[in-house]
């Protein structure tokens, strides 16, 4: 088959994305050396280069211009606007925009915004540009430990100990807690959940939220649980299912494909490779099959194919992936 396959017209697409699209940070060198690793493992070497090459153009790469742009869009949409609406509605619909606009600015200074996890990871990370982009104040962002201190121990329902976490500053009325992406949902639960029960325990009628740029339909169902942010959860961009690379409605394949493509083979071809890199979760953490990246990482919910980096095996990936030491 692989003598049927013309890979000149998807070469310019990519060509094309990466010029303008993903502002020549993913250039063609290095995805020529990505097409380097598929040597014939589970297609003929050239129709596996044929399909990984197709397989690119689907992927959705966010370059650090856009990334910029959608955390402008995140404080505007998600933040600022329903802050301002509902000042609006308590003054009866007012128009004084100078009264909108020093109300809004009390809100805003007894907001904190918290990168979830530690302030290595990418949510404290993108929180910097965050601040930049909305031109915000240095003094309204800290990470957990400088919005909660631990004043003691309290018996859990298990019959265990639990500590006791008190707001750090008095006045201070809203935690936002931020990140980049949420996949299954799994991360957030595992740094906050405990800690998010003993906070609204110990003090009632606390707002605490939850944004981020992406979610998955189920992460941001994980998140708005009771035991997590309660409905307070929201992303600039939901992704559903049909998000997933080889779903049965799956968003990627959906129009007009070239004559020689079967995406069964696509799929058996990604997971052959996928289960030589990372046996556990071929096509992604959880089975993610998230075909999306931004240039500070790759989250690992996407194929490992496409960002697997690691010395125990040669791989180069077309978008490096910065794994967690722990």
């Amino acid at each position: 088959m692989s003598s049927t396959i013309d890979t000149v017209e998807i070469e310019g697409k990519l060509q094309a994305l990466s010029q303008h699209a993903w502002d020549m940070e993913v250039e063609w060198p290095r995805i020529q050396e990505w097409l380097g690793n598929f040597d014939g493992l589970c297609l003929e070497r050239e129709e596996e280069r044929a399909y990984a090459l197709y397989f690119l153009t689907k992927y959705m790469y966010f370059s650090k211009r856009l990334v910029r742009e959608m955390l402008k869009s995140l404080y505007r949409d998600h933040f600022a606007s329903p802050l301002k609406q509902r000042i609006r509605r308590n003054f009866k619909g007012t128009f004084d925009f100078r009264l909108i606009n020093s109300l809004f600015r009390q809100e805003l200074h007894s907001t904190r915004f918290i990168g979830v996890g530690n302030p290595s990871e990418s949510g404290a990370h993108l929180l910097y540009y965050f601040r930049q982009v909305n031109s915000l104040p240095r003094d309204i962002f800290c990470d957990f430990h400088e919005a909660f201190y631990p004043s003691g121990y309290a018996t859990a329902a298990s019959g265990g100990r639990e500590v006791v976490y008190l707001p750090r500053r008095p006045g201070i009325r809203r935690y936002v807690f931020f990140d980049d992406l949420v996949g299954s949902g799994t991360q957030v639960t595992t740094y906050m959940a405990r800690d998010l029960k003993s906070i609204r325990k110990n003090v009632p009628g606390i707002d605490i939220r939850f944004v981020s740029l992406f979610s998955t339909s189920s992460g941001m169902k994980t998140l708005n649980g009771p035991d997590l942010f309660d409905g307070n959860a929201t992303a600039l961009f939901e992704l559903d299912d049909s998000y997933k690379a080889f779903c049965d409605n799956s968003r990627y394949f959906k129009g007009e494909n070239p004559v020689w493509f079967d995406q069964l083979r696509l799929n058996s071809m990604s997971h052959a490779y996928g289960s030589s890199l990372v046996p556990s979760d071929p096509l992604g953490y959880k089975d993610g099959q998230l075909l999306l990246a931004f240039p500070h990482n790759t989250p690992d919910n996407a194929p490992p194919i496409f960002w697997f980096d690691h010395a125990s095996q040669p791989w180069t990936p077309v978008f490096p992936r910065f794994n967690k030491s722990y």
